[in-house]
């Protein structure tokens, strides 16, 4: 994506076009702030106590102790009981992770160990903050190809010389650089599994909560990895498919 963005830039003004381009695609400090009034304003969510759910905060430490996180993530529910999902905020300085009601209550203590090590990995591997990156240089791609394209426009008209590869690139640069960024979050789910693998051992556990996520979800089975080899839709989603996800962790289990 710097690079897309690198060669706009630069069919715009040259290196100092360039250098401008990548200077203006640096993501601001996150400066969320993640609170119980947010939350609950945010989500609807509300923090839990250790007290509440003495078995959950045991296993948070277990697996936020082996991921080398000084700081536990808040936990919070979501009162969603016919949702099963979970949420990962912030980074390793301050973080959140919300739970449904629906994912508590459908998931084993071992699922939820799974679970729970999928958003700890997101949070140390910072990935809320690299996903923030790849939006800011995506609206930055966009920015430049717009101002590229009226500039060969702009030449065009008062008899200059046009170039149709150029035109073709900046045109195509929205499009390639949202496909990247969706790369980009397929790559850090795989490595979250990849992790979560890492902090708990139990890649039975995690694959038995991806299945139950995936029958809720679209009301089946995972299908097999051959039903999206030569699927191009699979380039237009976020997470990679289950079945993929699976046969990932399992060649790294075994």
């Amino acid at each position: 994506m710097t690079l897309l963005l690198a060669v706009c830039g630069w069919i715009v003004g040259g290196a100092e076009g360039m250098q401008r381009a990548l200077m203006g695609s640096t993501p601001r400090p996150d400066e969320t702030v993640i609170s119980r009034e947010n939350m609950y304003r945010w989500f609807g969510a509300r923090l839990l106590s250790h007290v509440e759910v003495p078995d959950l905060f045991a296993i948070l430490t277990r697996v936020c102790s082996r991921a080398g996180l000084v700081r536990l993530p808040d936990l919070y529910c979501l009162p969603a009981p016919r949702d099963m999902n979970a949420y990962a905020l912030g980074g390793p300085e301050r973080s959140a992770i919300v739970l449904t009601e629906g994912l508590l209550r459908g998931m084993t203590r071992d699922e939820i160990a799974g679970i729970l090590a999928h958003e700890v990995a997101h949070i140390r591997n910072n990935d809320s903050w690299t996903m923030s990156w790849a939006t800011a240089l995506r609206r930055a791609i966009g920015w430049t190809s717009l101002a590229g394209l009226a500039l060969l426009r702009t030449s065009r008209h008062h008899g200059g010389m046009t170039s149709g590869p150029l035109a073709t690139l900046l045109s195509a640069a929205p499009t390639l650089g949202q496909l990247l960024g969706l790369a980009l979050s397929r790559v850090r789910e795989l490595d979250a599994d990849a992790t979560a693998l890492e902090l708990t051992g139990d890649s039975r556990a995690i694959i038995a909560a991806l299945d139950k996520l995936e029958r809720h979800h679209t009301g089946s089975a995972p299908r097999r990895s051959s039903a999206f080899v030569h699927d191009p839709m699979r380039l237009l989603r976020s997470h990679p498919p289950t079945c993929e996800r699976v046969g990932t962790l399992l060649n790294l289990a075994y």
